[in-house]
């Protein structure tokens, strides 16, 4: 039997796309594409689309959407639409390659899919991503922070750094690291189907040593890392929290994404316990990137 998808299309008041955005997520679809559209500053929109498996049950969670839309639209009356439309697997993966094309993070990074041209300039360094059903093409706002982010502390860090990438996703960011700089990685994510993709994605930018991919979290660690880079959803950042400080080496730097505009507090709260401080933040279409390093005149003595 074919298998099918929903692919679902929001359009939503600018000021509520992070809100919609993770929540689409959280009810299942694999990541997010955002695009703005046009129109006046007052009533600025975004598109939102996030695809579904198993189209046959998706009407009790499109009734779910649907009212979660009308709740955090109160304040816009009006300003959302939702339309889906079932797709053969085939079409969905078409769709989705159309909306997927090389992309500039910065100057010296790019991101391209397999099947999109890209003509590398000099001193470029363009990472080639198939995320398959795993997240993380550098099209979403806390993604290509954290590879602004990595950019940076490479660039400031002593040679060869080691980094700990978790919940790699596609492998995107344990990727970019080795092509930045970093000595050697271990990216870890609980899905074994994210860690298939990943591993194909390293051998396609012909990365085939120095990074370790593994299914697990950091909880079952034993290693200390110069970097760690953690883009995940704030009740996942919540439960791997405590362990990441450990994971940190004495001047160890820890780069979290994935947190919505106004959620920072209760994870720096939570890491603050840890001892550890905001070095530098940074904020993208409503998303949230943050950078944290032990506090000043605190050893690290955990084990």
């Amino acid at each position: 039997m074919t298998k099918t998808w929903v692919e679902l299309a929001v359009e939503i008041h600018s000021s509520l796309v992070e809100a919609v955005s993770s929540f689409l997520i959280e009810q299942g679809s694999p990541g997010v594409i955002q695009e703005e559209l046009l129109g006046p500053a007052h009533r600025k929109k975004e598109r939102i689309i996030a695809y579904f498996p198993n189209a046959r049950g998706f009407r009790a969670k499109g009734e779910k959407i649907r009212s979660f839309l009308s709740s955090v639209s109160q304040l816009h009356p009006g300003s959302f639409t939702f339309h889906h439309r079932v797709i053969k697997e085939e079409k969905w993966a078409e769709n989705w390659k159309s909306n997927f094309k090389p992309l500039r993070i910065t100057p010296r990074l790019v991101v391209k899919p397999p099947w999109g041209k890209y003509v590398r300039q000099k001193g470029q360094l363009v990472i080639e991503i198939d995320p398959g059903m795993a997240f993380g093409t550098g099209t979403h706002p806390s993604t290509q922070m954290c590879l602004q982010a990595l950019e940076e502390i490479v660039r400031s860090s002593s040679p060869f750094p080691s980094m700990l990438d978790v919940g790699t996703g596609s492998g995107i960011l344990a990727i970019a690291a080795r092509k930045l700089g970093v000595g050697r990685a271990l990216a870890v994510d609980i899905d074994p189907v994210a860690i298939g993709w990943a591993r194909k994605n390293a051998s396609v930018n012909h990365i085939n040593r120095g990074i370790e991919f593994r299914v697990g979290s950091p909880d079952g660690l034993r290693q200390k890392f110069d970097i760690i880079v953690a883009n995940l959803l704030p009740q996942e950042l919540l439960k791997v929290a405590p362990f990441l400080p450990k994971r940190m080496s004495s001047r160890g730097t820890l780069v979290i994404s994935g947190l919505l505009r106004g959620q920072e507090n209760e994870i720096v709260s939570a890491l603050a316990e840890q001892g550890l401080e905001i070095l530098r933040s940074r904020k993208s279409r409503g998303w949230a990137c943050l950078v944290l390093r032990q506090r000043v005149g605190k050893k690290n003595g955990r084990k």
